[in-house]
């Protein structure tokens, strides 16, 4: 594994260096993708420069709402740089917060913005999952297959490198479908891809680290599926709203 990348006196730590290149990729490939659309770019860079700050922020502050105790003696803590102080679904939902409220105020079609921003974020989140390996964070279940790798002492799936090919492959399908899809059939299509990819892959994650619900589910395959499960909704919705021949009116008496 590579935790920290050493360039002469420097050691930068690997995977803070993943998480902004994701968001550099991530933001030029929706760039790409709203012009496709017929979108300002500039609109895509405005909502996801603003939503990142917004999660970074969201989610550092939620980390010392919920852990008040630790910050109360060290208050000066909390402007430090820790990159494990932080907590993930409340930055996303901050993030998600702050973007739709641009998108609100500025008029802006939705479903389209969210059919531009469906692969660049694909994209993202397989550069954090290769991040993730590299700093082996959220490593994957013990294995003896000829490829598992060796992590915090024993040999495991490369189970983030399993959800990078994944998404990537969901990545790909998706910037196919911009541009030539109906108004926010991309976006169910990468909603469905993360999903089962998440449903598959957590199923090798190391069982320690996945959280568990309703007596043994694994949180985040419950989560996948839903999501899954709400883009096959979506698609069957706009399948029924597909208008339907009118009948030519009757003549009148």
């Amino acid at each position: 594994m590579l935790p920290v990348l050493q360039l002469g006196p420097l050691a930068l730590p690997t995977y803070p260096l993943a998480l902004i290149l994701a968001g550099w990729v991530a933001l030029s490939v929706a760039g790409r993708a709203a012009k496709r659309l017929g979108v300002d770019p500039d609109h895509i860079y405005n909502a996801g420069l603003y939503g990142f700050i917004a999660a970074v922020v969201g989610g550092r502050l939620a980390h010392v709402v919920v852990y008040w105790s630790a910050y109360r003696s060290q208050p000066l803590e909390i402007f430090g740089f820790n990159t494990t102080a932080f907590l993930l679904w409340p930055a996303i939902l901050a993030g998600l917060i702050v973007a739709g409220l641009y998108v609100y105020r500025r008029r802006l079609p939705l479903l389209a913005m969210l059919d531009a921003f469906a692969p660049g974020l694909l994209v993202g989140l397989a550069i954090a999952a290769v991040g993730a390996f590299l700093a082996g964070r959220n490593p994957g279940a013990a294995s003896s297959l000829p490829w598992a790798v060796e992590q915090w002492g024993l040999r495991r799936h490369p189970v983030q490198l399993y959800e990078a090919a994944g998404l990537l492959a969901v990545a790909a399908l998706t910037w196919r479908l911009t541009g030539h899809a109906r108004e926010g059939a991309t976006f169910l299509c990468a909603l469905a891809g993360w999903g089962l990819v998440t449903w598959f892959v957590e199923a090798f994650r190391a069982p320690e680290l996945s959280q568990t619900i309703l007596g043994g589910l694994r949180l985040m395959q419950v989560v996948g599926l839903l999501a899954a499960l709400l883009a096959l909704l979506g698609f069957r919705r706009m399948v029924s709203n597909v208008e339907a021949p009118q009948e030519p009116a009757a003549p009148d008496a």
